[in-house]
C-alpha cells in the first residue's frame, strides 16, 4: 500500500533586523521540497562514486574527500537560498530544477600535483558516464574571499546533479577558518545593514571581513592552470 504524500504548506521565515521575511509559497515550497528529497535520495549513490574516486585518487595525487556531513544542503538552506533568489526576481521552478549543489563534495589534492589531480578527476567522470554541467566551472583563485576551483556534475538528463569543490590542503584549511565570515560576507546581511545603517558603516565590515579572509590564505594557490 502506497504511503500518501505529506502536504507541504507555505514556508516564512523573518529575522528581526529583516523588513522582508523570506518566504515560498505553497506551491513553491512544494516544488523547493520535491527537488531537496530527490537530492537526498541520491546521496548513498553519490557518495560510493566519490569515495571510489578518492581511493583511485590518492596516489599520486595526495586526494581525499572531506566535509562529508555537509555533502547535502539541509532543506532549510535550499529554502532560504531559493527565497533569496525569489527576492531578485528568479523563477523558483527554474532555480530548483537547475540548481548543481544540493549534493556538493570537497576532494583535497596534493598542491604539485593540484592541476593534473583535476584532470584526472575529469577523466574518470567522464569514464563513468557523467557530464559537465555547461557553465558549471567556477575558478575562484584570485577571489580574496574563497579560493579554489569548483565544477557540477550530472548523469545524462540531468540528474542527480552534484558540485565537486577542488582545494589544495593549504587552501582547504583557510577556507575552513573563513567559512563563517565567507557566509556572512555572502548572505547579504551587510549589504541589507547598509540600507538600515548607512554606506560607510556596512563597506566598513565588509572591507574588515575581506580583510581577514584574505589574510589568512596568504601563499595558498595550488594553482598551475586553474
Amino acid at each position: 500500500m502506497s504511503t500518501p504524500e505529506k502536504t507541504v504548506g507555505a514556508w516564512r521565515e523573518s529575522r528581526p533586523d529583516d523588513a522582508r521575511p523570506l518566504s515560498l509559497t505553497a506551491e513553491e515550497n512544494g516544488l523547493v521540497t520535491a527537488r531537496w528529497e530527490r537530492a537526498r535520495a541520491a546521496h548513498t549513490e553519490l557518495d560510493t562514486v566519490l569515495e571510489t574516486l578518492a581511493t583511485r585518487l590518492a596516489e599520486p595525487y595526495g586526494a581525499r574527500l572531506e566535509g562529508k556531513r555537509y555533502r547535502l544542503k539541509s532543506l532549510l538552506a535550499f529554502r532560504r537560498q531559493t527565497a533569496a533568489r525569489k527576492r531578485l526576481r528568479a523563477d523558483v521552478a527554474a532555480f530548483a530544477r537547475k540548481v548543481t549543489d544540493l549534493n556538493r563534495y570537497t576532494l583535497v589534492l596534493a598542491t604539485d600535483h593540484y592541476t593534473t589531480g583535476v584532470q584526472q578527476t575529469y577523466a574518470l567522470l567522464y569514464e563513468q558516464g557523467f557530464e559537465l554541467v555547461p557553465g558549471s566551472e567556477r575558478n575562484t583563485w584570485e577571489d580574496p574571499l574563497y579560493k579554489g576551483f569548483r565544477a557540477a556534475w550530472q548523469r545524462p538528463g540531468g540528474e542527480p546533479r552534484f558540485e565537486i569543490r577542488f582545494h589544495t590542503a593549504e587552501s582547504y584549511s583557510a577556507q575552513s577558518e573563513n567559512q563563517l565570515l565567507y557566509d556572512l560576507y555572502r548572505s547579504g546581511r551587510v549589504r541589507d545593514a547598509r540600507a538600515a545603517s548607512g554606506p560607510e558603516f556596512s563597506k566598513a565590515h565588509e572591507q574588515a571581513a575581506e580583510l581577514v579572509q584574505s589574510g589568512r590564505y596568504g601563499m595558498t594557490s595550488g594553482k598551475e592552470g586553474h
